[in-house]
C-alpha cells in the first residue's frame, strides 16, 4: 500500500497530578512543550473502501454551487443547506444540525490574518457533548435515542498538495492515550464557550489514512461524537506536511462543517 512519512505531533502523558490541559487562555507556545513529535507512516486511504461504521471516516464526491468559501454569508445560506442534505443521505438522521464552520488559509495564517491547518493530533469532541448540545435538544423538543456529530473536510487550493489532512482508523484508538482537554473559544476575550475536546498521547497502534490530492468536489466525512458508542473511540485527525511535495505547492485553503445528527 502507498504511504508517506510524516511527523506528527502527540500530548505527552499527563504526569501524577498535573492538571487538566487547557487551550485557548494563552497564546500558544510555538515551540509544543507539552508535545512529542513522532514519525509516522500515513496511507493512501483511496486504497481502502473505509466506512463510517468501522474507521469512522468516509471519502464522498460532492459538486458544491459554492463558488467563493469566504463569503460567510453564502456558506451560511447555501452550503450549510447542501451538507445538511449530504449528512441526511449519508447516516439517515431524523434531524441534522449545521452549526459551524472553519473556513482556514495556510497563507493568511502566516500573516496572522485566518486561522490555518491544525498540526495537532485531537479530536473534536469527549463524552461531555452529551452537556454541551442539551440546548439544542431543547430547542428541538425532541428525545433522540443517539446523537452523532460529523465534521465534514473540503479543500478548494489549486494544488490539493500543501498540508494535507489525516484521520487516523477509530479502530485503532484506545481509551488509555486519550487526554480531555478544556478548550476555550473567547471571540473578544469575555463572550464565548468552552468545550471538552480529545487530545491524544501516542499509540503505536494507530493507523494513519489521507487522500492524496482531494479536489473539491470531494468530501472528507468523519465521525467526532456518538452518544450510543461506549467507549466511544474517535476519529483522531491532524494536519501534516508532506516533505515529499515542492515548496511551489499553493497554499492550503479549506472549508470544514460540523453536523449533529439526531436518531428517534
Amino acid at each position: 500500500m502507498e504511504y508517506v512519512k510524516a511527523e506528527f505531533f502527540y500530548r505527552k502523558p499527563l504526569k501524577k497530578g498535573e492538571p487538566k490541559p487547557q487551550f485557548g487562555l494563552t497564546e500558544p507556545d510555538p515551540d509544543r512543550p507539552d508535545h512529542k513529535s513522532y514519525l509516522r507512516n500515513v496511507k493512501n486511504a483511496r486504497d481502502i473502501d473505509s466506512s463510517l461504521a468501522k474507521e469512522g471516516f468516509k471519502l464522498i464526491k460532492h459538486k458544491t454551487t459554492v463558488q467563493d468559501f469566504y463569503d460567510e454569508r453564502t456558506v451560511s445560506s447555501v452550503y450549510y443547506d447542501e451538507m445538511r442534505e449530504l449528512v441526511k443521505k449519508e447516516t439517515n438522521a431524523d434531524e441534522v444540525y449545521i452549526v459551524s464552520h472553519i473556513t482556514r488559509n495556510e497563507l493568511q495564517a502566516q500573516q496572522g490574518k485566518m486561522l490555518g491547518a491544525h498540526r495537532l493530533v485531537h479530536n473534536d469532541f469527549t463524552p461531555n457533548f452529551n452537556e454541551t448540545v442539551k440546548p439544542l435538544i431543547e430547542e428541538s423538543k425532541t428525545d433522540p435515542s443517539k446523537i452523532s456529530v460529523y465534521n465534514l473536510w473540503r479543500r478548494f487550493d489549486k494544488d490539493s498538495l500543501d498540508a494535507p489532512f489525516a484521520v487516523c482508523d477509530s479502530s485503532t484508538v484506545s481509551e488509555n492515550e486519550l487526554i480531555p482537554t478544556d478548550l476555550f473559544n473567547y471571540l473578544d476575550g469575555e463572550s464565548g464557550f468552552t468545550v471538552e475536546i480529545y487530545q491524544s498521547s501516542f499509540n503505536d497502534n494507530h493507523q494513519w489514512y489521507y487522500y492524496p490530492k482531494m479536489q473539491k468536489d470531494e468530501v472528507l466525512m468523519f465521525k467526532t461524537f456518538d452518544s450510543v458508542e461506549k467507549p466511544f473511540l474517535p476519529t483522531l485527525h491532524s494536519a501534516f506536511d508532506d516533505t515529499s511535495v515542492s515548496g511551489n505547492a499553493s497554499p492550503r485553503e479549506s472549508i470544514e462543517v460540523r453536523a449533529i445528527c439526531l436518531f428517534k
